[in-house]
């Protein structure tokens, strides 16, 4: 396997505008997400949801493909490393964050996972030789600040063990999705992009099927129009379109960038949450938004 500064891939975005405005649709489809999968776990499992979701995701990721004249299968020398890629940023983050959200609400599940930024700028520079500027390192720590700002014991009960174990779970979600992009980074890449989210999302199914068919379902699956709403959601949105976007914006910008872009999906939630009456704004919350959006800031003007 031959080590590079950044991937090569069959085809790259035209600019980095265009990643920036991918970054932006993503944000908005994976923050409005959050509330809604939490909505639906009185009527299935978080495994359950995990294995439909994905499951779903290929079988439309794989009819698309022929329309779009894309190959389903990945180069033979890239299969098992985008195969091990996809488990991990793709089923591991998802999954855990997807158990973490029965036990805490979607604004703070959504802060912590995307805690991947603050992670991958070390392991980017250890995995993927990413150079991390000054002002990436500021903006960064300048962004873990605000996270502290809104876990502090203030407005979160640490003495409750299922806030613990979510907690704990997001945390290792995220490290799971900064530890998979940093790797992707690492090497030449002659997959397409389309092929490489379709091989990715295909392995993290398999796992998530197996685990479910391991534990089961603990009651029947109501399937109410609410649920197949939101699972039709997450196949196109959440993982098709987005799992596509995000191999693209990964080709030309490091992830350490692209994950401080998407720490504005927790902000953005919290905003969410608090229109519908879930989760309200108070000022720790709004300084914390504030603190992260300043650390993108400035980390997006390093170069």
């Amino acid at each position: 396997m031959t080590q590079t500064s950044a991937p090569v891939a069959v085809e790259v975005p035209r600019s980095l505008a265009s990643s920036y405005a991918r970054l932006s649709i993503m944000v908005l489809i994976w923050a409005a997400n959050w509330p809604l999968v939490k909505s639906i776990f009185s009527v299935i499992s978080p495994v359950g949801y995990m294995a439909t979701r994905l499951g779903g995701a290929v079988i439309i990721m794989g009819a698309l493909a022929f329309p779009l004249r894309e190959p389903l299968l990945a180069a033979p020398k890239e299969r098992v490393k985008l195969a091990l890629i996809g488990i991990g940023q793709i089923g591991a983050t998802l999954g855990l964050s997807s158990v973490a959200l029965q036990y805490v609400g979607p604004g703070r599940a959504a802060v912590l996972t995307h805690t991947m930024q603050l992670w991958a700028l070390p392991l980017g520079w250890l995995i993927a030789r990413d150079r991390v500027g000054d002002k990436a390192v500021a903006g960064g720590l300048i962004g873990f600040l605000g996270i502290l700002v809104f876990l502090n014991p203030m407005l979160v009960n640490w003495r409750d063990p299922r806030i613990l174990v979510g907690n704990t779970l997001l945390l290792a979600s995220a490290i799971s999705w900064a530890l998979a992009a940093s790797f992707y980074r690492r090497y030449r890449w002659q997959t397409p992009f389309w092929t490489q989210a379709f091989w990715q999302v295909l392995w993290s199914a398999v796992v998530t099927l197996l685990l479910w068919a391991l534990v089961g379902e603990p009651r029947p699956i109501l399937w109410t129009g609410s649920l197949l709403g939101v699972l039709a959601f997450n196949w196109f949105g959440c993982t098709a379109l987005c799992y596509w976007w995000w191999g693209k914006v990964l080709s030309v910008m490091p992830a350490s960038r692209a994950g401080q872009i998407t720490s504005l999906v927790p902000a953005t939630t919290a905003v969410m949450s608090a229109l519908t009456g879930r989760e309200p704004i108070t000022l720790g919350v709004a300084a914390s938004i504030v603190l992260i959006s300043s650390g993108i800031f400035l980390t997006l003007r390093s170069k």
